[in-house]
């Protein structure tokens, strides 16, 4: 370990990085410890969930350049098997970039520029610094009675990282130098680059399988790289103005991990950190990234299409209304075969998870192996300069699924969600039919809160069958299985509506010109719900409660 002095915290060395230990424990360690223990904690954590997948994005990028790889899946295969001995490269390569990596360096501070400064040599206080969530409001999820007026440098390092991720858009502090600044002011150029996707990640049963899941082959996930990319730390300090052009394009995977989207100067002493000089940095452009960002889906975007004269694709955003299994498509091989029209595919999966089904077909996964898929987001209010909320999600997947020769287990997983959305949308015409026939006006509020609750109960029936799916069992089996479990979910939902409605709706009332009633209103319902599935009443036929 360097000798460090006073005015020194270099994250290579000091504790920062939150962890859970795998008896519960809880500490924070530093980037050569985390490595150094990893097989020993149970996972990194963070003051809120979009830090965690900041941070590990910093780290595979250590990772990615310190093994200059993984080349294969022989090369992964290796670096999973001798992780003690290869961290001898990791240390080496750290050590060629210490300097780099001191928070308070005096000429190349960690993710920050030594003398940026505004006109006035005025600085914010931390509520610029620190995620705000929803409306404007500090987080204090682990700030309650502490406040904003200090906080330490190992927390700093951490909402550092986060910044340059997940900033909102919105004016920033106007850096002298810097040509774009107008009347004193950074004018919006949009959020981080991590804040514009739907971040998707791989959780291991420890830290260290953990980073290793994550730890892609590029050629072997559709992922391009060169040799220009590599994270700032191996980059020219950067200035007060943005690097190149407006819009730089991203030179690869770790370029994109570590993307300087502000320019930052943390302003400090010993005691901690007390204020940010907080910039606007290098603008993010979404569009057909697909090749360069492997921790997101896409979607075709025929609006973008038109506007750049070329098929488009930009990143698929969590919506946090929307569990994540509802949208099991996105992650599957499946959905990126173009249909018999030749046109393009409308979502494209991770190429992270693309990696995952590279790993199990060359056997570096076992066939029944289960992985979790973790889904990381914010969500933005008010021309994306607010907070609103933040998304995180896990959701456990046989790696069968992820196969991308042998789609028989893939389909009936993805016809599984559509059967679920059919059959609630046939409860909340349900809810909405016996809102019309007992005279409640409009009926958007009754439909929404049968779909609100039958989705709900049927969130954790799903995730317990999709585990169940092994190549053995017959598609049909298992089809029918999930038809069953939705249908007793739907059909008790439906029956409880039914029971609160009152005489009038029993006597019904015309409604665009037919009549509505709650008989008329549940026969509907059922041939909705049978139409939805098929299987659901093979074993036997739903009967009156």
């Amino acid at each position: 370990m360097s000798a460090e002095t006073s005015a020194s915290f270099n994250l290579v060395h000091r504790p920062w990085i939150p962890v859970i230990r795998m008896d519960g424990g809880v500490g924070e360690l530093s980037i050569l410890d985390l490595f150094d223990q990893a097989a020993e904690l149970r996972e990194i954590t963070g003051d809120i969930p979009t830090q965690v997948f900041a941070i590990q994005r910093v780290l595979l990028a250590i990772l990615h350049r310190a093994w200059n790889g993984p080349a294969s899946v022989t090369h992964w295969t290796f670096r999973r098997d001798h992780w003690d001995e290869s961290l001898d490269e990791v240390r080496s390569y750290l050590t060629v970039f210490e300097d780099r990596f001191d928070l308070r360096g005096p000429r190349t501070p960690f993710f920050q520029v030594a003398d940026l400064h505004t006109a006035k040599d005025e600085h914010s206080g931390l509520e610029k610094l620190i995620a705000d969530v929803p409306n404007g409001q500090p987080f204090f999820t682990t700030r309650i009675g502490r406040g904003l007026e200090r906080v330490g440098w190992s927390e700093a390092a951490r909402w550092l990282i986060h910044v340059h991720a997940f900033d909102p858009s919105g004016i920033r502090s106007g850096a002298v130098g810097d040509p774009r600044v107008t009347g004193g002011r950074g004018y919006p150029i949009g959020p981080g680059w991590s804040g514009q996707i739907g971040g998707v990640s791989l959780v291991g049963t420890d830290v260290r399988e953990t980073l290793l899941l994550n730890l892609l082959v590029p050629d072997r996930s559709g992922i391009r790289t060169s040799e220009h990319d590599v994270p700032p730390w191996e980059r020219l300090p950067l200035g007060v103005g943005v690097e190149g052009s407006e819009a730089r394009p991203p030179t690869g995977h770790l370029d994109l991990y570590t993307w300087q989207s502000r320019r930052v100067r943390l302003v400090g002493d010993d005691n901690g950190v007390i204020g940010v000089v907080l910039a606007q940095g290098d603008r993010a452009t979404p569009q057909n990234r697909q090749a360069l960002e492997p921790m997101t889906a896409w979607r075709f975007s025929e609006p973008q299409s038109k506007k750049l004269a070329a098929p488009t694709y930009m990143p698929l955003k969590h919506n946090p209304e929307r569990a994540f299994w509802r949208g099991l498509a996105a992650l599957l091989p499946e959905v990126e075969a173009p249909d018999a029209s030749g046109d393009p595919a409308p979502r494209l999966q991770p190429a992270l998870l693309k990696w995952v089904g590279e790993l199990r077909y060359e056997n570096a996964l076992d066939g029944d192996a289960v992985i979790r898929v973790r889904a990381t987001g914010m969500a933005y209010g008010s021309n994306e300069s607010i907070v609103e909320e933040i998304v995180d999600d896990v959701l456990s997947l046989p790696v069968a699924l992820l196969r991308a020769d042998d789609s028989r287990l893939r389909t009936v997983a993805v016809e599984a969600v559509e059967q679920a959305d059919k059959a609630v949308l046939a409860l909340a015409n349900l809810a909405g039919n016996l809102a019309a026939a007992a005279g409640a006006g409009a009926v958007d509020g009754p439909r929404d809160r049968a779909r609100e609750v039958a989705y709900a109960g049927l969130d954790a029936p799903f995730r317990a069958w999709i585990l169940t799916l092994r190549s053995s069992e017959s598609a049909t089996e298992a089809s029918a299985r999930w038809q069953q479990q939705v249908r007793a979910v739907v059909w008790r939902l439906s029956r409880e509506l039914i029971a609160d409605t009152g005489p009038a709706g029993w006597i019904g009332r015309d409604v665009r010109q037919r009549h509505v009633d709650t008989s008329q209103s549940d026969a509907w319902f059922r041939s909705q719900l049978r139409a939805a599935l098929p299987r659901g009443f093979v074993e036997r036929e739903v009967r009156d409660a």
